[in-house]
């Protein structure tokens, strides 16, 4: 009986606990009540703007007036500082690139400054203009209202950062504007593949130095962006591939013969070429630049839009989040009697639209449409800061919805093993983002940037960790299926045993 006893106390009192205890699933603890309550968390970006004018009582009145427009503003609160502009140096400048480079530029990130330019119509056909630096040049007669609206949709972006968010956060109802469509997703490294189609190189002999091409106009663009992304930048040529889509030919007498590619046929376009591009061969989002140059058989091609006609502008087109397709035609007369023909390539036309593209897919503001854009090889210190805004915003938004999915989703599912490192990332990418938000209440908006870089990939690395998915394939309801058979034929006895041990403990009860 003291066999059974003991064989009773070993696997049932000790036994039991000590099993229960090593095959629980091991989860750290996780903030639960602060992931909860990250939606509540509104976003500010405190900043300062200089406004220098000639006059000071004119100063006073820009800087009241844009104080009013920007109470309504849900993401930005910003701090107006009033100067007056040195009369002389103006006056001493016979260009506007000479008064670029005299004045003193705001060197803190984020910051802008606006300077009123008497007669600016001297120097540019625009009233207001944006520079190289962190200015903006206005003319004496322009319209705040028209000043507001300028700063706030071309320079600020409000509209596509509230758009960013509500995409983020509630996809179906947003309603994106044409750069939020276009803008590549959130990544830290990307590849950049330039390739040059030659459907027909028995009759067309390309030149173009494509490795010099890419050193002089997409390196020193690269350069500007090095401390927000990196770029691992390719190139190759194809040969005897063709489109894959019927082109229409048309004969007008203004515009001569040639073909035309339809816009609703340009989709059909990057579904045959993705085959033969390889840019999936990469563990980074790849951003391909494709430059065509037609056949004799189906040259020019020219792009039309929907509404029938031609595009005007470059014969180009962007496809949202993947790249350009650029159409370069050669001059077709000289396609006669099957000989070969040389197709010199305008590095300097080809590469401007190319980055053209390359910065609407980054997200830069578009200010084709407001005044001439020159020099589009370097990044503008504004349009870094625009652009740091943007990918600052997207990166706390994308990190705030990660950490809520995953708290749900491990609050939801109690087996899923919730390791140390795990729990460090959780707990990283949350201090991050209130840190980054202070920051940029602050109006410290580099460091904001790097905080919210921070908490997405710490947030990423906890919500793609592999330990996540462990014990998945073992939910709860299996484990009786599997324990029973196991622990049944031991506990069977012990249990049959557990009557005659009752009865021994109350007759030695009884004799006492």
């Amino acid at each position: 009986m003291y066999s059974a006893i003991s064989f009773f106390v070993v696997l049932i009192l000790i036994g039991v606990p000590l099993w229960w205890k090593t095959t629980e699933v091991y989860r750290f603890s996780l903030p639960y009540s602060q992931i909860d309550v990250l939606h509540e968390h509104k976003l500010t970006i405190q900043m300062n703007i200089h406004v220098m004018t000639i006059d000071n009582s004119r100063g006073t009145a820009i800087v009241e007036d844009l104080k009013k427009f920007f109470q309504i503003s849900k993401i930005f609160n910003i701090t107006f500082k009033q100067h007056t502009v040195d009369k002389q140096l103006l006056g001493s400048c016979k260009t506007l690139a000479e008064i670029e480079n005299k004045i003193k530029h705001p060197s803190y990130v984020g910051s802008l400054q606006l300077i009123e330019i008497p007669g600016l119509s001297r120097f540019v056909p625009y009233s207001i203009v944006l520079g190289e630096k962190r200015t903006i040049y206005f003319a004496s007669n322009v319209d705040v209202v028209k000043l507001y609206d300028f700063i706030n949709t071309k320079v600020l972006n409000e509209d596509v950062l509230v758009d960013t968010t509500l995409e983020i956060n509630l996809p179906v109802q947003s309603k994106l504007n044409k750069n939020s469509r276009h803008k590549i997703s959130l990544s830290e490294s990307f590849d950049i593949l330039f390739t040059i189609l030659n459907p027909d190189p028995d009759l067309l002999d390309v030149t173009f130095d494509i490795q010099k091409a890419i050193e002089d106009f997409v390196t020193p663009f690269k350069s500007d962006l090095n401390d927000m992304y990196e770029f691992h930048i390719k190139s190759q040529w194809l040969y005897y591939v063709d489109l894959q889509v019927q082109t229409k030919f048309l004969n007008f007498t203004d515009k001569g013969p040639h073909f035309a590619l339809p816009a609703d046929l340009l989709p059909h376009v990057i579904t045959p070429l993705e085959k033969k591009l390889a840019s999936h061969v990469s563990k980074y989002p790849c951003l391909n630049f494709i430059l065509y140059i037609p056949p004799c058989a189906t040259s020019p091609l020219f792009i039309y839009t929907k509404n029938g006609f031609k595009l005007e502008g470059a014969n180009a087109f962007i496809s949202p989040k993947w790249g350009g397709i650029q159409i370069y035609n050669h001059n077709r007369n000289f396609c006669s009697d099957g000989k070969k023909v040389e197709v010199n390539i305008d590095s300097n036309y080809v590469m401007s639209v190319y980055l053209a593209q390359f910065r609407l897919l980054l997200g830069m503001p578009d200010i084709a449409e407001v005044q001439d854009t020159k020099n589009l090889n370097k990044v503008r210190l504004w349009e870094k800061d625009s652009l740091l805004r943007l990918r600052t915003v997207e990166q706390l938004t994308f990190t705030k919805l990660t950490l809520q999915s995953l708290s749900k989703l491990l609050g939801k599912i109690n087996n899923i093993v919730i390791n140390d490192q795990v729990g460090h990332a959780i707990y990283s990418a949350l201090d991050n983002v209130y840190e980054a938000s202070e920051a940029l209440g602050k109006g410290d908006l580099l460091t904001g940037y790097n905080l919210s870089k921070k908490a997405f990939l710490a947030s990423e690395k906890a919500f793609t960790d592999p330990s996540l998915l462990s014990l998945l394939y073992f939910p709860d309801d299996q484990k009786y299926a599997v324990y029973i058979p196991l622990f049944l034929p031991i506990m069977i006895p012990v249990l049959i045993s557990i009557k005659p041990i009752l009865q021994w403990l109350n007759l030695k009860l009884k004799e006492k």
